[in-house]
C-alpha cells in the first residue's frame, strides 16, 4: 500500500469519508471523478494526479487545517512547505476565479514559484481582499516552500507576526526579546531563501513594510490594503464588488439555504423552485452593492434568525443602519460590521485631513455614480469656506481625494473627470448624520447643484446629461428643506425643462408640477416669477393630451400677467400662442386663429417682424391653415418661420426641423413629393442627431415621411416608418395618446392598400377609440379615422357598416373643417362612390 507518514492516504481519505457520511459514489460526484477513483485511493492502488484533486477533496470534506496537512503530505513523497497562515480557510468562500487566476498569472509562472515580486490587492474595506488572499494560499499551498502571513494594519501586529514567523522557521532569534533582532533574523532568512509567498494582510502604512525587511528578498510578496495609490512598493490589482450570480451564491451559502459546496447550477434550481425568495436575493445582492462583507453579515443574520429572505428583505429597506451595524456572532476573520468599518474608516480621514471628510460628507447627499468633479468648483461658494477652499484649489483638492482613495473611500475617474463611492459608504454616512447634519448639508448639496445644473438650452444638453443624475439625487433633499431654499424651487424647474425638451415627459412631470408647489409656498400663488413654472407644466400636459388642464394652468398664467405686468407685456405673447395651439388641437379653428393673431400682434409691436420668439406663432398660424387647406396663405408662414429660425439658430438647431417638417406636409398635400421628402429627410437627420432616436419629434416625421412614400405606393419603404413612428410614440407618450393614433391611422390604410384587411380592421378602431376619448366626439381627426374604417368596409361589402361611418364622418369633417375643405371632400368622394358602386351591384 502506498502510504506517507503513519498513515496511509488512503486510509485518511476513508476516515474523513465515513465522519462525513458520504459513499464513495457522493465524495466522486461532488469532485467530478468516476466512482472507481475514490476506491482506488482508498485500497492504494494510486495516489491523486494533483495537489489540486487533495485540496477539492479536504474542501467537499469539510477538513480543518491540520487535517488538510495532513491529506496533502500523505499524497506526496516530499512533506508540505512551511506553513505561517494563521487564518482556517473560509469554507464559504465564493467565485473570485477570475480575480485568483489573475494572482496566480502574477505570482506564479508555469506553475512555480516566480522571481522576487511585490502586488497588491486593493479595495474598500469589506470588499474581501483577505478571504481572497486566504484562498489563494490555500489552493497554491504547494507551490511554494513557505508560505508566512503578517498582520499588517499596526507596528505592534506586525512584530507579533514577525516573532511567530521565527518560530515556525525555528530562527535561533526566536527567543530574543529585542524585536530588531528578531525582524533582522526574519529578514536573513527571506534573503537567504526562495519560492516562498509572503502576505501582509491590511497594510494601512505602506512605509511599514521597507522599514521592517530587507528590499533585497527573494520571495514573492502579496498585500492587501485599502490604498488605491501604493507608488514604488507593489504593482496593485484592484478588487470590485461581486456580480449579481457570484453575490446570490455567497449570500444563499452564507446564510446554509444551500450547502456549502453549491454551485450556481443550484442556484438556477432555487429560483424555478422558489422564484420569490430568488428575487430577494437578488434584490438584496443590489441593495447591497455586491460588498461581501455586507453579503455574509446578511447571510449570518438569516442563518441565525432562520427569517425568509423576503422578509429580511423588507427589514433591510426599513431599518438599514440597524442591520448594517449587526455583525452577529463573533466573527475571527471580520470581527466589524459595515458600519463600523466604514465609520472607523471616515474617522481616519478625519484625523488626516477634516477637509477630506466634508467632501465626503457632501458626496454622501449625491448620487454616488458619477459625481462630475466640476460640480464642487461651480458650487464652492454655496460650501461651508474651509471646504470651499479646498475644492477651488486644483493642489488640495487632489490631496483632499488622496485622503480618501487611501482608503478605498473613494473612486476617481481620470478620464471622466467624475468620482463615485460605494452605495453602502453612503448608507452608512447617511445614517450617521440624520439629524442636525441632514439639513445643513442638504441646503449646501441643492445650491451646489443648481448653481451648476446648465439653464436646459439646446447647446446645454451634454451638460445637462452629465449633472442630471445629481440633480435627481436631490429631489429627496428638497423633501427634506421644503420652501425655505429659493434654489430648490429653481433646480427642480430646470431639470424638468430639460427633461420636457428631450421628450421625456413622465419624468418631467412630477419636478414640473413640485416647481409650482415650492414657488406658490415661497412666493405666493400670484408672482410672476410662477409664470414659467406653470407655462412649461402646461405645455407638458398639452405634449400629453391633458387639453384641459394645459387650458387651466395657461389661464392663470393670464391673470398673473395682466395683474403684474401689463397688456403688452411680449410673455402674454406667448401664452396667447400657447391658447390658440390648445385651440387648434382640439378643433376650435376660429377660437385659435384670433389667440394666434392676438399673440402676433403683441410680439411683433414688443420684438419687431423677425425675432425668434415670434415664429412659434407664424408656425402655428401657418399649421392652422394647413388644416384649414388655405395652402397660400399657410406656405409664406413656413418660409418666413424657417428663414428667421435659420438666420437666429443655424441650419442644424433642432427647431430648424419644425418648419421644414410642416412645409414637407404642405406639399405632400400638393402632390410635390419630391421637394417634401427632400425636406423631411433634412428634417430627420437634424432631429436624430439632436435629439435622439426616441424622440417623439423623430416619431413625428417617421410617420409623415411613412405616409408620403405610401402616397407614392412605396409600400415597403412606408410601413417600417410607420412601425417605428409607433413604437416611439407608444414608449414615450404611452398607449393612448392623440399621436399614437396617426400612426395606427397611417399604419391601417397601408395595410388597407395592400388588401390586408384584418390587420387593418383592429388598428382603425384603436385609433378610433383613442381620438374619441382624447380629443373629444366631433374632432377632425376622429372623422379621418372613420372615414378609414368606412373604405375598409366597402372593399369588404359591408356597405351598410360602411355608409353609417362615412355619414358620420362627413357631418364631423363639415362641423370642423367645413364644406370645402379638402378632407370633407375626400370623405364625401369616397361615400358617393361606395353609394355608386352599391346601385350598380343592385341594378
Amino acid at each position: 500500500m502506498i502510504s506517507n507518514g503513519s498513515y496511509s492516504f488512503g486510509a485518511l481519505l476513508h476516515t474523513f469519508r465515513k465522519r462525513k457520511r458520504l459513499t464513495q459514489r457522493q465524495l466522486a460526484a461532488a469532485i467530478g471523478m468516476h466512482s472507481h477513483a475514490i476506491s482506488r485511493w482508498e485500497l492504494g492502488e494510486v495516489l491523486p494526479a494533483s495537489k489540486a484533486i487533495v485540496l477539492e477533496l479536504a474542501r467537499r470534506l469539510h477538513l480543518n487545517d491540520q487535517e488538510t496537512r495532513d491529506l496533502l503530505e500523505a499524497s506526496l513523497s516530499a512533506p508540505v512547505p512551511l506553513w505561517g497562515v494563521p487564518i482556517p480557510r473560509n469554507l464559504f468562500f465564493t467565485g473570485r476565479e477570475e480575480m485568483l487566476r489573475v494572482l496566480q498569472m502574477h505570482l506564479l509562472v508555469n506553475g512555480s514559484a516566480m522571481a522576487p515580486q511585490v502586488y497588491a490587492l486593493h479595495g474598500l474595506g469589506g470588499i474581501g481582499k483577505t478571504q481572497l488572499a486566504l484562498e489563494y494560499a490555500y489552493r497554491h499551498a504547494l507551490d511554494y516552500r513557505a508560505i508566512l502571513w503578517i498582520e499588517a494594519e499596526t507596528s505592534e501586529r506586525v512584530w507579533f507576526s514577525l516573532q511567530r514567523i521565527a518560530e515556525l522557521l525555528q530562527l535561533p532569534e526566536r527567543v530574543e526579546m529585542d524585536q530588531q533582532r528578531v525582524a533582522a533574523a526574519v529578514s536573513r532568512w527571506l534573503t537567504t531563501h526562495d519560492q516562498w509567498l509572503l502576505i501582509w494582510d491590511n497594510v494601512e502604512d505602506p512605509e511599514l513594510p521597507q522599514r521592517m525587511l530587507s528590499p533585497s528578498i527573494q520571495g514573492v510578496q502579496l498585500f492587501t490594503t485599502r490604498r488605491q495609490a501604493l507608488g514604488t512598493l507593489a504593482q496593485g490589482v484592484e478588487l470590485h464588488p461581486m456580480g449579481e450570480e457570484e453575490g446570490i451564491l455567497l449570500l444563499l451559502r452564507r446564510a446554509k439555504v444551500l450547502e456549502s459546496e453549491a454551485s450556481s447550477e443550484q442556484v438556477h434550481q432555487l429560483a424555478e423552485r422558489v422564484p420569490s425568495e430568488y428575487r430577494a436575493a437578488s434584490q438584496l445582492v443590489t441593495a447591497l452593492g455586491g460588498l461581501p462583507l455586507a453579503l455574509d453579515q446578511a447571510g449570518a443574520y438569516l442563518e441565525e434568525t432562520s427569517c425568509s429572505l423576503t422578509d429580511y428583505l423588507q427589514r433591510y429597506e426599513q431599518h438599514r443602519a440597524l442591520l448594517l451595524d449587526r455583525r452577529g456572532s463573533p466573527e475571527a476573520n471580520h470581527p466589524r460590521s459595515v458600519t463600523t468599518t466604514f465609520l472607523l474608516a471616515k474617522e481616519q480621514v478625519k484625523r488626516e485631513q477634516q477637509a477630506a471628510a466634508d467632501l465626503l460628507d457632501i458626496c454622501a447627499f449625491l448620487n454616488v455614480e458619477a459625481i462630475p468633479e466640476e460640480l464642487f468648483q461651480v458650487g464652492a461658494t454655496h460650501l461651508e469656506p474651509t471646504l470651499a477652499a479646498v475644492v477651488v484649489d486644483p493642489i488640495q483638492f487632489d490631496m483632499a481625494l488622496a485622503a480618501l482613495r487611501n482608503l478605498s473611500l473613494v473612486q476617481r475617474q481620470a478620464r471622466t473627470h467624475t468620482l463615485s463611492l460605494h452605495r453602502l459608504t453612503q448608507g452608512v454616512l447617511r445614517a450617521q448624520m440624520e439629524g442636525t447634519k441632514e439639513y445643513p448639508l442638504s441646503k449646501q448639496v441643492i445650491r451646489m447643484v443648481n448653481a451648476a445644473f446648465p439653464s436646459g438650452d439646446f447647446g446645454t444638453w451634454a451638460q445637462c446629461e452629465r449633472h442630471l443624475a445629481q440633480a435627481i439625487a436631490c429631489v429627496p433633499l428638497i423633501e427634506v428643506v421644503g420652501s425655505e431654499v429659493s434654489e430648490a424651487f429653481a433646480l427642480l424647474f430646470r431639470v424638468g425643462r430639460y427633461l420636457l425638451k428631450r421628450g421625456r415627459f413622465e419624468e418631467a412631470r412630477p419636478l414640473l408640477a413640485h416647481s409650482v408647489v415650492l414657488g406658490e409656498q415661497h412666493y405666493g400663488p400670484n408672482h410672476p416669477e410662477l409664470i414659467p413654472h406653470l407655462m412649461d407644466l402646461a405645455e407638458l400636459s398639452w405634449r400629453q393630451g391633458e387639453y384641459e388642464q394645459a387650458e387651466a394652468l395657461l389661464s392663470r398664467v393670464l391673470v398673473i400677467e395682466d395683474q403684474h405686468l401689463g397688456s403688452i407685456y411680449v410673455q402674454q405673447g406667448e401664452t396667447l400662442n400657447n391658447l390658440g395651439l390648445l385651440s387648434w388641437e382640439q378643433g376650435k379653428y376660429a377660437q385659435a386663429e384670433s389667440l394666434y393673431q392676438q399673440a402676433m400682434q403683441i410680439q411683433e409691436q414688443a420684438l419687431g417682424p423677425n425675432h425668434l420668439v415670434l415664429t412659434d406663432t407664424l408656425n402655428n398660424l401657418g399649421l392652422l391653415y394647413w388644416k384649414q387647406g388655405k395652402y397660400s396663405q399657410a406656405e409664406p408662414l413656413y418660409q418666413r418661420t424657417l428663414q428667421i429660425r435659420e438666420q437666429m439658430l443655424g441650419p442644424e438647431h433642432p427647431e430648424i426641423a419644425q418648419p421644414l417638417t410642416n412645409l414637407a406636409a404642405l406639399y405632400c398635400n400638393q402632390r410635390r413629393y419630391a421637394q417634401a421628402e427632400s425636406l423631411y429627410q433634412r428634417a430627420l437627420c437634424i432631429q436624430e442627431r439632436a435629439l435622439g432616436q426616441l424622440h417623439p419629434g423623430v416619431a413625428l416625421i417617421l410617420n409623415n415621411l411613412a405616409t408620403l412614400y405610401r402616397s407614392l405606393g412605396q409600400m415597403t419603404h412606408a410601413e417600417p416608418l410607420y412601425q417605428r413612428a409607433l413604437q416611439i410614440r407608444e414608449h414615450v407618450l404611452g398607449p393612448k395618446h392623440a399621436l399614437v393614433a396617426f400612426s395606427l391611422n397611417g399604419l391601417a390604410d397601408l395595410y388597407t392598400e395592400q388588401g390586408e384587411y384584418e390587420q387593418a380592421e383592429p388598428l382603425y378602431k384603436r385609433a378610433l377609440d383613442i381620438r374619441e376619448q382624447a380629443l373629444g366626439l366631433e374632432h377632425s381627426d376622429v372623422a379621418l379615422s372613420l372615414g378609414g374604417l368606412a373604405r375598409l368596409y366597402t372593399k369588404q361589402d359591408k356597405c351598410a357598416q360602411a355608409k353609417l361611418l362615412y355619414e358620420r364622418a362627413i357631418h364631423i369633417s363639415e362641423l370642423s373643417l367645413g364644406h370645402s375643405h379638402s378632407k370633407t371632400i375626400e370623405i364625401r368622394t369616397a361615400y358617393h362612390a361606395m353609394l355608386g358602386t352599391e346601385e350598380s351591384v343592385k341594378g
